[in-house]
């Protein structure tokens, strides 16, 4: 993991392993540097909505393709999943059609604001997983897209454990201020109700409240 938790206790965690059915993609992330979700966020994402039981999905950045995989193996959701890097794309595609998940899951080469501006379909799920200096603005995009009793699952918002820090290096000085203004907001905003998780390396669960709450 990334220091939000004791070292030890992440040992610990990890040992249980990721999703049994995703050790290729799991292994090739690693030996290729390509970022995908951690071990116990894969786990906490299959078992969301293996819960929650979402009927359509929308993942924001595709990578590999292996959380959207996650997603497929344990719901029975159709998903929609945005990647603006042809590349990843390709081989995402190629993956989801190993995993014989091609029926499932469509990959959308786009921007992930351009694809919330122009789309009318709306969703049950949405994970959060791109630009991590876009958060706010995929938020305020993706709530009139969720469907009411929906979530919206952010992955990374801690940032390795430098969103708590006054000061952050260079190179992760406009994630980390951003991340720390997203935050910020989603916790000021009245109408939704919000868990930070010190899952992974940081993960927000958010909905919108009921009228009666």
């Amino acid at each position: 993991m990334d220091g939000i938790v004791y070292p030890k206790v992440s040992d610990y965690i990890e040992k249980f392993g990721g999703i049994s059915e995703l050790l290729d993609l799991e292994e090739y992330a690693k030996l290729n540097y390509v970022p995908i979700v951690m071990k116990d966020a894969a786990r906490f994402l299959a078992f969301m909505v293996s819960l929650h039981r979402p009927l359509k999905i929308l993942e924001l950045g595709t990578a590999i393709g292996y959380s959207a995989l996650v997603m497929a193996l344990h719901s029975e959701a159709e998903i929609i999943t945005v990647e603006r890097e042809e590349k990843m794309r390709e081989m995402a595609l190629e993956n989801i059609e190993k995993h014989g998940m091609k029926d499932r899951i469509r990959v959308v080469l786009s921007e992930c604001e351009d694809f919330l501006s122009e789309t009318e379909e709306t969703f049950d799920f949405i994970f959060m997983d791109a630009g991590k200096s876009h958060y706010r603005e995929y938020l305020d995009l993706s709530l009139p897209k969720l469907n009411p009793g929906g979530f919206i699952l952010c992955d990374n918002v801690l940032y390795k454990g430098l969103v708590v820090h006054e000061t952050a290096a260079r190179k992760h000085r406009t994630n980390v201020v951003k991340l720390q203004k997203f935050l910020d907001y989603v916790h000021s905003r009245e109408d939704l109700r919000v868990s930070l998780l010190t899952v992974s390396d940081g993960m927000l669960l958010i909905r919108r409240k009921e009228e009666n709450e």
